[in-house]
């Protein structure tokens, strides 16, 4: 089974929520916007946890200023598929 169908991608419907653009979180996270648009698109195949941090720092600070009374998690923009599920996706 291939890796890439044990995990999905949710950061498209964070940013939708949030309303902020592709590049917009790029620049805040101080990130390429191609990795922003990779992981919006499902074509990530390889990500530095340091740019998770950095992501998921810029998303909570435009939460914060929009006054989500929540904190984005690693759960919110990367979803993982247990082995038995994968062929749903």
């Amino acid at each position: 089974m291939e890796i890439q169908n044990r995990y999905h991608f949710k950061l498209g419907d964070i940013l939708e929520e949030l309303d902020i653009s592709r590049n917009k979180l790029a620049v805040e996270a101080k990130i390429r916007p191609a990795t922003v648009i990779d992981m919006v698109n499902g074509k990530t195949k390889r990500l530095e946890l340091e740019t998770l941090v950095h992501i998921l720092d810029a998303l909570n600070r435009f939460a914060r200023q929009r006054r989500f009374t929540r904190t984005i998690t690693l759960a919110d923009i990367v979803e993982y598929i247990p082995e038995d599920e994968a062929h749903e996706y």
